[in-house]
């Protein structure tokens, strides 16, 4: 097999990482992760290709940024001259602007194992957009912005029992800064540490996440968007892509 790392970014709200099956109905039209290996069986003129990444979003969160860490593993290659750039420029025609792969570069097998271990380690930056029923004020965002390394607790999430164990997660909030948009609208960015979900910290998931920014403010908060803005290494420092040889 050969392999090749990069990054991808997801400028799409109605793409899933991987196919989306539920109860034998296709959810979308597409994938992300069929948008970068059915380029690259072409390219390679291999019999298939498998697709790892670092993480996942969900499939109406945007991933920006400097992108997600991938790895695909091609198969039966009968081809082994194309580079990474060649790969980036044919995601780039396929996937019609919603996917772009940047950094792409060969690699050895190990950078898979790298993927799950950083997965756990690498902090994440999040931008959302949020309404809250009752009005805000300019004192209310300066209240939330000095919050800094705050634990939180979270249940398993409603939306992801039928197949997660339930479990209680320690979460930690790093920093979070709000900005005031309308009265009843502000946007939120935030550092986490890995794992965290982030939906579930603005609405409370019916009070199974302590805190969150519905328990924070006082009354009813729904999340409107959400994009991941970066990966950061557990010093804070921007993740770079494996490096070839990896």
């Amino acid at each position: 097999s050969l392999y090749l790392a990069g990054r991808y970014l997801k400028l799409s709200r109605r793409l899933p990482q991987s196919p989306w099956f539920i109860d034998g109905e296709r959810k979308g039209e597409s994938s992300v992760e069929e948008l970068i290996t059915g380029p690259a069986t072409k390219l390679f003129s291999a019999k298939d290709c498998k697709f790892h990444a670092e993480g996942r979003e969900d499939i109406d969160v945007r991933m920006l940024g400097s992108g997600r860490p991938f790895v695909v593993e091609v198969r039966g290659a009968r081809r082994v001259s194309p580079s990474g750039a060649d790969l980036e420029a044919a995601v780039g025609a396929a996937a019609g602007g919603d996917v772009l792969v940047r950094r792409v570069r060969h690699c050895g097998a190990s950078a898979m194992a790298a993927l799950q271990r950083d997965a756990e380690s690498h902090r994440k930056t999040y931008s959302c957009v949020c309404w809250s029923a009752r009005p805000l004020t300019v004192g209310d965002m300066q209240g939330l912005g000095g919050a800094r390394d705050l634990e939180v607790h979270q249940k398993t999430p409603v939306r992801v029992l039928h197949r997660r164990a339930p479990a209680v997660r320690p979460r930690m909030v790093h920093w979070l800064e709000a900005t005031l948009l309308s009265a009843h609208y502000f946007r939120l960015r935030l550092s986490t540490q890995a794992g965290m979900y982030i939906k579930e910290f603005v609405h409370g998931d019916l009070g199974r996440t302590r805190p969150s920014m519905r328990s924070l403010l006082g009354g009813r908060v729904e999340i409107l968007q959400l994009d991941v803005e970066g990966l950061e290494d557990e010093a804070g420092g921007a993740v770079s892509a494996p490096e070839a040889g990896d």
